[in-house]
C-alpha cells in the first residue's frame, strides 16, 4: 500500500491537497480527481482507484486513466507517497469516486522555498528539541 510520507505536512482546502515538504520548502497542489487517488491508496492500489474513477465517468476513461497515471508517478517521484507493505490495515473506506469529473491536477512549486527553508523546524533533533548550531 502506499501512505503520505510522515516528513510532509498536508491538508485538504476546498477539495485542493496542499502539501508542504519542510525537509526542501517545495510545496504541491494536488486537485481534481487526483484528490480521490491520494484519499484511497492508503486502502487500495493504485489501479483500483484509477478504475473506479474512469468508470464512474465511462465519456472520460482513458483521458482519467492516462492523467491518474502520470499524477501517481508525479507524486512517487517527489517522495510524496511511500510504499509500505508492512503497514496492513484491517480496513478504510472504499474508494469513491467524486460526484463530478474536474480534470486531476499536480503541481509543484518552488516560490516559497527560501521562506519555508528558514523555518526552524529544520534545526530539531529526532525527538524535535532545537538543536544548536556550531557556528557560534
Amino acid at each position: 500500500m502506499y501512505f503520505l510520507n510522515q516528513r510532509l505536512a498536508a491538508d485538504v482546502f476546498d477539495g485542493e491537497y496542499i502539501i508542504a515538504n519542510l525537509d526542501t520548502g517545495l510545496y504541491y497542489s494536488v486537485q481534481g480527481a487526483a484528490v480521490s487517488l491520494l484519499h484511497s491508496l492508503p486502502f487500495s492500489s493504485e489501479n483500483q482507484v484509477i478504475t473506479v474513477v474512469s468508470q464512474a465517468f465511462p465519456e472520460q476513461t482513458e483521458v482519467i486513466k492516462e492523467e491518474l497515471t502520470s499524477i501517481f508517478k508525479e507524486l512517487v517521484s517527489q517522495d510524496i507517497i511511500r510504499r509500505d507493505e508492512n503497514i496492513l490495515l484491517e480496513s478504510g473506506p472504499e474508494c469513491i469516486a467524486p460526484n463530478a469529473y474536474i480534470p486531476g491536477r499536480f503541481n509543484r512549486y518552488a516560490d516559497m522555498q527560501d521562506l519555508l527553508m528558514l523555518d526552524p523546524i529544520h534545526d530539531v533533533d529526532e525527538n524535535g528539541w532545537t538543536v544548536q548550531s556550531n557556528n557560534s
